[in-house]
């Protein structure tokens, strides 16, 4: 009786698990249409990196990603399982191949300290891993937020490392579970490793990580890079564009650094107060939590004096600040929250009750992220329901996405403003301003990109027919090029994806201009002419000398081969 009893809660946390990767499973297995949110530019990225790597080009080598590679062959693989699955929702829910297992081990022994552990860790890992949305947004229509995926993948890692740290006391789990995620971390994004870095070294200052652990840790990822770089050459060639891409951004990250600290100042100086309410308890006679929280559950080796409640907190606070400063919108600071759950544990029950300001501090940290992510949640989901489909012929289903009917209306109605007054747009371009200071959180800019690419490609296959050619090496100067994938064609080799010519592109070589010479078509967005993309234009025109400008449609030109201009 008292054994079935014991393990009740194990069930009730797997089961909600498992429940959920059903769920998951059968939401990609129909092709769902989902509200259209700003700046939907890293959705294409994915779709352009994914089938760039399944047609066997080399990242790094044959194209630039402004993240690694992880990212790509995590969607590649979950897309070609689920191939009708909305793109939105299989980018968003792919880093759930690596960290359902890693939950399930740490739930596993969180649950020692009972259902409530369990269950407190695993709601706020499915809260984040499955939401396609922001902490922070730019537009007041609800919608999925397609980009900053790898954000919140990188946040959701750094939360289950944490979460690891106090957690999980068997050291083979320990050794496994940290080389996991610091591998996932290093191949997703490469700033999110480095603050996985600073949370480590803070774990071995303070013994909570013996040095052994970590020196084993250390041997069992090199030993993978070695072998991954001895067979693929892949990690010299990553950390080659890491390096090119710190040149051309090492002067943003005070800059970054002042934004992030006044965008999320709710969470931080909720923290703050936090760290400085721990450390005046000590001279009121409280107990180190941290110490409290291990006396039923002793580590070995036992943590030093370093290992204190308010100094980790700042540790996790300066940490989460530097994520966050390179990594905006997403889900930072999340990674406080196995931290306090651990606070909250090591709590008296009867101060929890009393509401006590401890416990209120916790929750000041916590609830406004969460209130964020609930409340933009619900406005897509009931806002949705009066959207109408964005119509497209050439797009597939897994593209799938509607809006409100006035932003589809004015969209449709921009177009041709866009295209008799290009010389207008052409002008902003030149001052190197947007026509609008939001523009790429417009949503109706996000319709016109989803609509001019399905008439683009109808007008590409209308023009072969019409002239008997075959276009297949296309490329699209713009922030990433999905229209190859779509249409089954290579993409042109030699170019950043992301591309973002302020901060990703990389300078062009004299060996990625000859590749880019090869290209059949290079298509050119029009609608609105933008200072980036004639940059993007201007930074690769030396590869298309002797390429003929095209119209395609009224907001597609394009230059075409001159081998073609002799058919």
């Amino acid at each position: 009786m008292m054994e079935g009893t014991s393990k009740r809660p194990e069930k009730f946390v797997f089961a909600t698990l498992a429940t959920v990767v059903v769920l998951i499973a059968l939401c990609l297995s129909f092709p769902l249409e989902l509200p259209l949110g700003e700046s939907f530019w890293d959705t294409y990225i994915y779709i352009d990196g994914a089938y760039r790597l399944s047609v066997g080009q080399e990242i790094y080598t044959d194209f630039h990603a402004p993240v690694g590679p992880l990212n790509y062959i995590l969607f590649d693989l979950l897309s070609s399982l689920f191939p009708h699955g909305n793109v939105a929702l299989i980018i968003q829910w792919c880093m759930m191949l690596i960290t359902v297992p890693i939950i399930a081990v740490i739930c596993w022994f969180a649950l020692e300290r009972g259902a409530f552990a369990g269950f407190a860790l695993l709601m706020p890992y499915l809260l984040f891993s499955i939401l396609p949305f922001n902490i922070m947004s730019w537009n007041a229509f609800p919608g999925v937020d397609g980009f900053a995926y790898y954000n919140r993948h990188s946040a959701v890692l750094l939360y289950l490392l944490v979460a690891t740290l106090f957690f999980v006391r068997s050291q083979p789990a320990l050794i496994g579970l940290i080389s996991a995620l610091l591998l996932a971390l290093a191949f997703i994004k490469i700033n999110g490793f480095a603050v996985a870095g600073l949370i480590l070294a803070m774990a071995v200052v303070t013994r909570r990580l013996a040095i052994a652990t970590s020196l084993i840790v250390a041997a069992i990822c090199l030993g993978l890079v070695a072998c991954l770089e001895l067979l693929t050459g892949s990690v010299s060639a990553y950390l080659h564009s890491v390096f090119r891409l710190l040149d051309n951004n090492e002067t943003v990250l005070l800059s970054n650094l002042v934004t992030t600290v006044s965008a999320r100042f709710d969470v931080i100086f909720a923290a703050a107060l936090l760290a400085a309410y721990l450390f005046a308890s000590r001279f009121w006679g409280g107990r180190n939590l941290l110490a409290a929280f291990d006396s039923d559950h002793p580590r070995e080796p036992a943590p030093n004096r370093l290992d204190q409640d308010w100094l980790w907190l700042l540790a996790l606070i300066i940490a989460d600040v530097l994520f966050e400063s390179q990594n905006f919108g997403g889900a930072a600071f999340v990674s406080v929250w196995p931290f306090l759950l651990v606070l909250f544990l090591a709590t008296a029950p009867q101060r929890r009750a009393q509401l006590s300001p401890l416990i209120v501090l916790i929750a000041l940290v916590s609830l406004p992220t969460v209130t964020k992510m609930l409340h933009s949640t619900a406005r897509a989901a009931a806002t949705s329901i009066r959207d109408m489909s964005i119509e497209t012929e050439n797009l597939p289903p897994s593209m799938s996405f509607s809006a409100k009917v006035l932003t589809v209306e004015a969209a449709d109605r921009a177009r041709p403003v866009m295209a008799g007054g290009r010389d207008t747009y052409e002008g902003y371009a030149r001052s190197n301003i947007l026509p609008t200071y939001w523009l790429y959180f417009d949503h109706r800019f996000q319709v016109t990109v989803l609509k001019t690419m399905d008439e683009v490609i109808e007008a590409i296959r209308q023009r072969e027919t019409r002239l008997g050619r075959h276009y297949e090496v296309i490329d699209l100067r713009d922030f990433a090029n999905p229209i190859a994938a779509v249409m089954g064609r290579t993409p042109a080799g030699g170019v950043s994806i992301g591309g973002d010519p302020y901060r990703t592109v990389l300078p062009l070589t004299d060996a990625e201009a000859q590749a880019l010479s090869q290209t059949d078509i290079v298509l050119l967005p029009t609608c609105p002419v933008t200072a980036a993309r004639k940059k993007l234009l201007d930074d690769y025109q030396r590869a298309y000398a002797g390429f003929s400008r095209i119209t395609l449609t009224d907001c597609f030109e394009a230059l075409e081969n001159p081998r073609y201009a002799a058919q």
